[in-house]
């Protein structure tokens, strides 16, 4: 049985780690965000305080102690000084005292300070034989920057959590392939246990039965070892079978070569038809091709032809017809292997490439085989770039289709 925790584990780290990625990109790209607008900000403060300074400067060297210097922005505090003398200022309820303490304050730079809950942006900066104090109140500029704090964090709790449901959904849908080979491998391993099971008993049941009869000569037990010996190659076979549906399953390179399809299917019939009188069968081939070079792998394209040539007289009874038609449609080339057989309930076509997938019919009619046949052939055509198609009647007969596309026919 497969362990359940494996997939939830895996799920719920796919989704820390989905979390994790996002919330780490948000809360960086938050970051990003109010600095870049913290420092627009203070641009635009340090922007204004910097044209009243320029303001207060042109009108200092024009006017006298008599006239006023004029602000050309009310929200800021200007402090003139002339050999520490206060010269001009505008007067503020901010401070305890009329005037802020100018010796605290550091000259020729911008900074920010908080007093009596206020928050302010100053320079102080010397200019000729004057000193110039301008502070402005910021609160609002501040209390904007708050907000945007408080929006990129709610934004990125927010974001993390539709996240959390996205992962939750696209890990599920991600793990859906993976549990199904998962699924697909344990049901290979029993299927496959349950297959070899049953002649290794037989086999053991029979050797068992000759060693209670150490007298016997090999005459008596000659029924005996034919069936177990029947049973060992049937044990032989299957394993053959599961070492070529491995090696389908991982085949990176087909050797691709010039092939008359017409000579292959005439080598490949010209074995099977003694096999054919034996069993008194009607079996021949019919071509109606013009072109019939196509570029393919001949071993592969060969092992295809013969698996539903196998499962044909497999699956046949004397005086059936097999027929094997190769033709041309729609810019593909088809070979129809047809037979009079016992057919496929309509129910069970789309699992017989399913492994070790045997029609009860078949079990009914004690026919052997182990159900992997089919399952190579599907392997196969897929490596080849061929398709399959299967139509059938229970109790009519059966046709497989092998396309092999025209894209495919010339290429080198």
């Amino acid at each position: 049985m497969i362990n359940k925790n494996v997939f939830s584990n895996t799920k719920n780290r796919l989704i820390k780690i989905n979390i994790a990625v996002v919330g780490s990109f948000l809360i960086i790209f938050s970051i990003f965000i109010f600095i870049y607008f913290k420092g627009l900000t203070y641009k635009s403060i340090d922007s204004k305080i910097e044209d009243e300074l320029e303001s207060i400067t042109i009108q200092l060297v024009k006017t006298s102690f008599f006239n006023p210097v004029t602000l050309k922005d009310p929200s800021n505090m200007v402090y003139v000084y002339e050999n520490d003398r206060i010269r001009y200022y505008t007067q503020n309820g901010y401070f305890d005292e009329v005037l802020p303490n100018k010796k605290e304050n550091k000259e020729n730079s911008f900074f920010t300070y908080s007093k009596k809950g206020y928050t302010f942006r100053e320079l102080n900066i010397s200019v000729s034989k004057y000193d110039i104090q301008i502070i402005r109140n910021i609160n609002s500029e501040m209390n904007s920057l708050k907000q945007l704090m408080f929006v990129l964090i709610i934004g990125v709790l927010f974001s993390v959590l539709i996240t959390y449901y996205i992962a939750l959904y696209l890990t599920k849908k991600a793990l859906i392939p993976i549990e199904t080979a998962w699924n697909n491998q344990a049901k290979f391993i029993q299927d496959a246990s349950h297959e070899l099971r049953t002649p290794i008993s037989i086999v053991s049941s029979k050797l068992e039965s000759m060693l209670k009869s150490p007298n016997n000569t090999v005459n008596d037990e000659v029924e005996t070892i034919a069936d177990a010996m029947k049973e060992t190659r049937r044990v032989k076979k299957m394993i053959s079978d599961l070492l070529s549906l491995t090696k389908e399953d991982y085949i990176t390179k087909l050797n691709i070569e010039k092939v008359d399809i017409e000579e292959l299917l005439q080598e490949i019939t010209n074995n099977y038809i003694d096999i054919a009188e034996i069993q008194n069968k009607e079996f021949k081939l019919i071509c109606e091709i013009e072109d019939k070079f196509i570029y393919t792998d001949i071993s592969k394209l060969r092992q295809l032809i013969l698996i539903f040539i196998d499962n044909a007289f497999k699956y046949t009874k004397e005086n059936d017809r097999i027929e094997i038609n190769l033709n041309e449609e729609d810019n593909n080339i088809n070979i129809d292997i047809r037979d009079t057989g016992i057919g496929i309930k309509e129910e069970e076509i789309p699992f017989i490439f399913d492994r070790f997938f045997r029609s009860e019919n078949m079990r009914n009619q004690d026919i052997d085989g182990s159900g992997i046949g089919l399952s190579i052939a599907k392997m196969i055509s897929l490596n080849l770039d061929c398709k399959l198609k299967v139509k059938s009647i229970l109790g009519d007969g059966t046709k497989f289709k092998i396309i092999i596309p025209r894209k495919l026919i010339n290429r080198k």
